[in-house]
């Protein structure tokens, strides 16, 4: 009786720790592999999501002109994994544009400076190139013709921002809105 006791708290055990984490964000339920890509970072050179394997990826689409949301959602996002302390050195930010024709290597490298906390990696890349990573993750944006005396414009994105395990499985995904306490947790819990 007592072997049987013991093998059903090693069972009871093993089922815990095999356990999904609880996500604040929206879980993706089955996880499932997050669709690769390879696009061109700040620095000039190619960045692939496969090559990524063993740091977290918080993956956020917008573009540096944005006047208010895109700053936040970095801001908010570079805070999160500044505060996983030691642990925030295997996670990091992938910034892909929707911007291309403004947003030059240069430029999105200029502007991942200006956030503190964690890695920033800016991504652009070609036209084609960039509409496949947007159909993979169903992200949309429009340019928007604006008031600017420049004759510049805005653009209207989905903002939403996925978080990606060190395996390289799509794990949860965030509104841009939501606050830095859901992301330092589900990001903390893709640590562990």
């Amino acid at each position: 009786m007592r072997v049987f006791v013991v093998l059903l708290v090693l069972a009871a055990l093993a089922a815990c720790s095999s356990a999904s984490p609880s996500f604040d964000g929206t879980a993706f339920s089955p996880m499932r592999p997050a669709p690769l890509f390879t696009l061109t970072d700040q620095r000039g050179h190619p960045w692939s999501l496969s090559a990524q394997r063993g740091e977290r990826v918080a993956l956020y689409f917008g573009y540096t002109h944005c006047p208010d949301d895109c700053p936040m959602t970095l801001a908010k996002l570079s805070h999160a994994i500044a505060q996983l302390g030691p642990s925030g050195r295997t996670a990091e930010i992938a910034f892909v544009t929707v911007d291309p024709a403004r947003d030059t290597p240069a430029v999105l490298g200029a502007y991942a400076r200006h956030f503190h906390g964690a890695k920033i990696v800016g991504l652009t890349g070609s036209r084609a190139s960039l509409a496949a990573v947007y159909r993979a993750y169903h992200v949309w944006s429009q340019r928007i013709p604006g008031n600017h005396s420049n004759g510049g414009y805005d653009v209207s994105h989905a903002s939403p921002v996925f978080l990606i395990d060190a395996n390289g499985n799509l794990r949860v995904m965030h509104d841009d809105d939501d606050p830095r306490s859901a992301f330092v947790h589900d990001l903390r819990a893709l640590g562990a």
